[in-house]
C-alpha cells in the first residue's frame, strides 16, 4: 500500500482553509473570553479574600502593659498575642518591655503578636504543666520559661495519644533554678497486648491508679476531689470491670455518681 504524497501547497491550502473557518475563530473567542473571566474574578475576588490583600491593622503599642491587658487591646484590635519571659532585674516587672512587631507597623489581620514579659526573679523558676501537649509546643513551653530539655522518651506505658507528653520530671509547678533540665516522656500510641479492666470501684484514687498502673492502663479522674489521693473515693468507672482493652486504654474514675450517658455506651 502506497503512501499519498502532500506537497507543500496541499498543507498551506488546508491551513488557510481552518484559518477561514468561522466556528474556528468563533470557538478560540469563547475561549478567551472565559479564561479572562476566570482571571479578573480570581485576581480581584477569590485572592484578595484569600490572602486579606489590601487588608492592614496599625499595630498598637501595648509596652508598660500587664499581659492581661495587652492581650485585651491586641484581640480587640483583630491581632493575636504570644507571651515570652524574660529574667532581667533591671527591667520592669510584670509588664511587657518588649513587643514584635513594633508599635505602629502594619500587619494582616490575625497576625501574632510576640510580648516579652519580665518576670525579674532571676533565681528560680516554675516549670509549667506540658502533660497532653505535643512534643513541639512542650518542648517551647519549656524552654521559655529558661529551663532546658534533659531528654525526650518514649513512655514505658503505652498511650491512646501518639506523641503527646504523658510525664515530665520534675513535676509542674515545682520552683528550680534558671537552666535546670526537665525530661520529658512521651506516648506512643496503644499497645498491642489486651488486659482485662479491673473493678477499682471504693477503692482511693490513689489505689487505683497503682492498680491501673501495673495493667499498664491510664486513668482520667473525673469530678471535684474532696481531698487528697489518698482520701478520695472512686465511687463508679467508666469502662465496665471484665472489658478486654489494649494496654494504655484510659479509664474514667468518677468521684460522684452519675447517669448513664454516650460516653459508657462508647466505651
Amino acid at each position: 500500500m502506497k503512501l499519498k504524497s502532500i506537497s507543500i501547497t496541499d498543507v498551506i491550502r488546508h491551513v488557510k482553509t481552518y484559518l477561514s473557518n468561522p466556528y474556528l475563530w468563533a470557538g478560540l473567542s469563547v475561549l478567551a473570553l472565559i479564561t479572562s473571566v476566570i482571571y479578573v474574578v480570581f485576581n480581584s475576588f477569590i485572592m484578595p479574600s484569600v490572602t486579606l490583600h489590601g487588608e492592614t491593622i496599625t499595630v498598637p503599642s501595648v509596652v508598660n502593659y500587664s499581659f492581661e491587658d495587652a492581650e485585651k487591646l491586641l484581640s480587640e484590635t483583630g491581632l493575636r498575642s504570644e507571651q515570652i519571659i524574660l529574667r532581667k532585674p533591671n527591667l520592669p516587672r510584670d509588664v511587657v518591655v518588649d513587643q514584635s512587631p513594633l508599635p505602629n507597623a502594619l500587619v494582616k489581620p490575625g497576625r501574632r503578636i510576640y510580648l516579652s514579659i519580665n518576670a525579674g526573679d532571676t533565681t528560680t523558676v516554675r516549670i509549667p504543666n506540658v502533660e497532653s501537649f505535643p512534643i513541639r509546643e512542650a518542648r517551647s513551653r519549656i524552654t521559655v520559661h529558661g529551663l532546658v530539655i534533659n531528654a525526650v522518651l518514649p513512655d514505658s506505658i503505652p498511650s491512646p495519644h501518639a506523641n503527646t507528653i504523658t510525664r515530665q520530671s520534675p513535676a509542674a509547678g515545682t520552683n528550680v533554678p534558671a537552666g535546670t533540665g526537665v525530661t520529658l516522656w512521651y506516648g506512643t500510641g496503644l499497645g498491642d497486648i489486651l488486659v482485662t479492666v479491673p473493678d477499682v470501684t471504693g477503692q482511693t484514687v490513689a489505689e487505683a491508679k497503682a492498680e491501673l498502673l501495673e495493667l499498664k492502663l491510664r486513668s482520667i479522674v473525673l469530678g471535684e476531689a474532696t481531698g487528697r489521693d489518698n482520701d478520695t473515693i472512686v465511687l463508679e468507672q467508666g469502662t465496665q470491670p471484665g472489658t478486654s482493652v489494649k494496654q494504655g486504654f484510659e479509664i474514667r474514675l468518677y468521684l460522684t455518681k452519675r447517669q448513664t450517658s454516650l460516653d459508657d455506651i462508647d466505651n
